[in-house]
């Protein structure tokens, strides 16, 4: 819960800094690892007062609150790092992990139904989906996923899982892939991530997670009580600059986690609470918000995110994380041959664009009876028309968000488009 306008320099500087190492190591480890890059570089407390000043911003600007005009659906590459055959995982279990991070920030997981009725009012459907990239950084097909064999145990901690010649592997362009290793940490540790701003170096921007609790089958679902998956949305979360519910640091009343409607709570919680579930800072009423995916309760019993930390979370997709919009590998219509030819006859400007767009195309490839259309999302068209060489379209009328320009004589290829007001 927000509990006042705390800026980020105080808090961090006087509280995080200085406090000791409770028990972030037991789950995520988030908040320890940016302490640490703060102390060695502290130059990113004032990144992260920049990002979180615009946050605030941001959010006060949305006329209508928590309504998203479309869901985005943002590329993700899994990195398998692996010390055996064991935690070389299938492609089926990463694909789980996938199905629950879409569940989970769509509001369709199945266990949603379990929320008390008094969380279920601030409950939210995020409208951020996640694909495995099928277009990797050189144009090629890809299935999202790439694996290395490694000598090097608990390679997460010894931070050296996003570079290849330390036994890692080399992100993808982290401002057009969501990068997610999968490797082996300390005893203890679920994972890690790097909120918008952290990262440092650049290369390392993305989530850390040990395979046996990525997923829901094969190795992960002999986890529990953390093998559905909540570990991947948990750190999400914090890619998305979600906060611990209790606060950034060690907890108490008076941490900030910079969201409205999550109640006060004191720390971490732990199990599967009994609703309602009291503590310190929150002593009557409905309790704390123990089912929330920022807090450490069992997977089972994590059920939502709150409207409050969806407007966080857009407001990282509309500022640190904006350049995820930009990229066309989540495309599912794709054949490189057509892809390339696409990308090279084609420019679009500017791009994003709120009131007219230019579109202009390679004399070779523009024919006058090629059907053009520019799409929604969902598929549906809101603009037709045709052209030889140059186009100029009024979109001032349509809503923003996220859309596709296609073309007949390209039928496998599309070029995303993002319209803003």
């Amino acid at each position: 819960m927000k509990k006042g306008k705390l800026l980020l320099t105080a808090l961090f500087a006087i509280v995080f800094l200085t406090a000791p190492y409770f028990g972030f190591g037991q789950k995520c480890q988030t908040s320890h690892k940016r302490a640490e890059r703060i102390a060695h570089h502290p130059e990113i407390q004032l990144e992260m007062d920049r990002i979180n000043h615009f946050t605030e911003q941001w959010i006060s600007e949305q006329k209508t609150s928590v309504q998203q005009r479309a869901v985005v659906t943002l590329p993700v590459v899994v990195h398998v790092v692996y010390l055996n055959d064991a935690e070389n995982i299938s492609d089926a279990q990463i694909m789980s992990q996938i199905d629950v991070l879409n569940e989970d920030f769509r509001k369709l997981n199945a266990n949603f139904s379990n929320t008390p009725a008094a969380f279920q009012s601030i409950a939210a459907d995020v409208e951020i989906e996640f694909c495995l990239a099928s277009i990797d950084p050189d144009g090629n097909p890809t299935n999202g996923i790439t694996r290395t064999l490694t000598t090097v145990a608990e390679l997460g901690e010894t931070e050296n899982f996003y570079k290849t010649a330390s036994g890692g592997h080399d992100p993808w362009d982290n401002t057009k892939y969501i990068n997610i290793w999968v490797c082996n940490q300390e005893e203890g540790s679920l994972g890690f991530a790097t909120p918008p701003g952290t990262a440092s170096p650049i290369e390392s921007d993305g989530i850390v997670i040990p395979s046996v609790y990525f997923g829901t089958i094969g190795t992960a679902a002999g986890s529990a009580p953390n093998h559905l998956g909540r570990t991947c949305t948990h750190e999400m979360g914090h890619y998305f600059n979600l906060e611990h519910i209790w606060g950034p640091t060690e907890g108490g009343c008076y941490e900030d986690d910079f969201v409205t409607d999550t109640p006060e709570q004191d720390v971490e919680s732990g199990g599967c609470p009994t609703f309602p579930f009291t503590d310190y800072c929150t002593s009557g009423g409905n309790g704390i918000n123990f089912q929330n995916y920022l807090d450490y309760s069992d997977d089972d019993c994590m059920t939502m995110f709150t409207e409050g930390q969806k407007l966080r979370m857009l407001a990282a997709v509309n500022g640190p994380r904006a350049s995820l919009l930009s990229s066309n590998a989540c495309s599912s219509m794709v054949a490189t041959t057509d892809l390339y030819r696409f990308e090279n006859a084609i420019s679009v400007f500017p791009n994003p664009a709120s009131q007219l767009l230019t579109i202009a195309i390679d004399n070779d490839y523009a024919t006058a009876d090629s059907k053009w259309k520019l799409i929604d999302v969902l598929g549906k068209s809101h603009l037709e028309f045709t052209m030889t060489e140059k186009k100029e379209l009024n979109i001032a009328h349509l809503p923003e968000g996220v859309y596709y320009l296609t073309c007949s004589d390209f039928p496998k290829t599309a070029k995303k488009i993002i319209i803003t007001k």
